[in-house]
């Protein structure tokens, strides 16, 4: 009996100083692990977004880590290019217990200390399991500061991430209450939740929802808007060869008042069928490569944000054929957009229609000269159904719209039915028709 006690004793304390040492390594694979991965996917892709280890300090019972997230060009809306984080981790029995903080980052420190009499708003704890998974909780407090002689209320913020083992898998979940500028502006309670796998490099497929509970504007200088109850969906889905990609997106708003008449139920559903996955993948990596190289020029020229147009399109420009090429990887068989349920309420009346168009084969971008010498061909490339109605209020006043603009067609692009506009117009046999008669443009 005493040998049993002694061996139980010895396990014990094999466990309590050998599992948190473990969970330590562990620690330390899944972090070096997660930034070789996410460095590795930038260069594939071209992107200037890196994750560095500053300082990696391992004891038998903690960690410190010092890493910094990176961006030559600079992050969006600032002319930060580094932040760096700290993570002290705790090692435990089964897990490690990390809290991150922004506290070597001069500028946030500057700016807490400046707007917010220095306390932190931010809370950031980290879990790291010894399956290799990771969960964060993200907490911030509520906070106001002055901007331009206007105080800005920012309300509470919980999110929490979890990530399955080698990053392939992202789960989120959060609830910010929102942001206020006094009866001007008054957004939230914001809700969200991402359920997403790792398809390619830069794909992920998985679902999103999005939900506002009220937004409110009214500047004194335009009709105010106050919309509430808008949700959203967003949702991609691949094949199962993972050869092409369905996207779905869908939207509703229980309530919105225009120029102080109260409208309510608006929605709409938008499905991308069909796309290309290696040329979608291809399209996204040449537009960050497009604007990561706008970005760079902008910044040698003295960073006008003027010029930032100029320099767009030379940059598109500079890269025709692999947008071209890019663009014949789409346009394949079966290609479409959908529209479906459009329903919107105006204060002249409602506007409803649906859209149904797909590629019947695959096109050539470099038939587009030909299309311009044979226009009707284009109709053998494409089905189309296709049915619009809006009040005649909206935009009877346009005359373009009802009448023919040119020889081919019978009638404009709407006829007067009552008191509405509507469009009904689909493909047949290779055949355009619209509002019942057949166009012809090879005339």
């Amino acid at each position: 009996m005493k040998k049993l006690w002694i061996i139980l004793i010895c396990l014990a304390v094999v466990c309590a100083t050998g599992l948190p040492i473990a969970n330590g390594i562990i620690m330390e694979r899944t972090i070096k692990s997660a930034v070789e991965e996410n460095n590795n996917k930038a260069a594939r892709t071209g992107t200037d977004l890196r994750i560095k280890i500053l300082k990696y300090d391992r004891g038998l019972f903690s960690s410190r880590v010092k890493w910094s997230i990176e961006n030559p060009g600079g992050f969006p809306g600032s002319e930060i290019a580094q932040v760096v984080l700290v993570n002290q981790g705790t090692h435990g029995f089964f897990s490690v217990n990390s809290h991150t903080s922004l506290q070597e980052n001069p500028w946030y420190v500057q700016w807490v200390n400046t707007h917010l009499k220095g306390k932190d708003p931010l809370s950031i704890q980290t879990q790291y399991s010894l399956a290799g998974t990771m969960g964060s909780t993200i907490h911030m407090n509520a906070f106001s500061f002055e901007d331009k002689g206007k105080m800005i209320d920012i309300h509470a913020l919980d999110l929490d991430v979890s990530t399955g083992k080698g990053f392939e898998t992202l789960d989120a979940k959060g609830r910010w209450e929102g942001l206020s500028q006094g009866s001007e502006f008054v957004m939230g309670p914001v809700t969200f939740t991402s359920d997403l796998y790792q398809l390619t490099d830069i794909i992920w497929a998985g679902k999103n929802t999005f939900s506002v509970e009220q937004l409110k504007i009214n500047d004194g200088k335009s009709d105010p808007v106050n919309l509430s109850g808008l949700t959203s969906n967003f949702s991609t889905s691949a094949s199962e060869d993972k050869r092409v990609l369905t996207m779905v997106m869908d939207f509703h708003v229980d309530r919105i008042e225009l120029g102080g008449k109260p409208l309510s139920n608006w929605a709409a559903t938008l499905k991308l069928k069909q796309i290309d996955t290696a040329s979608f993948e291809q399209g996204i990596a040449l537009y960050s490569d497009i604007m990561t190289q706008t970005g760079q020029r902008l910044e040698k020229e003295g960073g006008d944000p003027g010029n930032f147009q100029t320099s767009v399109k030379e940059e598109m420009a500079r890269n025709t054929p692999q947008l071209m090429s890019t663009l014949k990887g789409l346009l394949k068989k079966d290609l479409g957009i959908e529209i479906i349920g459009l329903d919107i309420a105006l204060p002249e009346g409602k506007v409803t229609g649906e859209l149904d168009l797909n590629l019947k084969k695959d096109l050539d971008p470099s038939n587009i000269f030909i299309f311009a010498m044979q226009p009707d061909m284009l109709f053998s490339f494409f089905n189309l159904d296709a049915q619009l109605s809006l009040p005649y209020a909206l935009a009877g006043g346009i005359p373009n719209l009802t009448k023919p603009l040119f020889p081919g067609m019978t009638t404009g692009f709407f006829v007067i039915e009552g008191d509405l506009l509507s469009l009904d117009m689909h493909i047949k046999e290779e055949k355009l028709f619209l509002n019942g008669h057949q166009v012809v443009l090879n005339q």
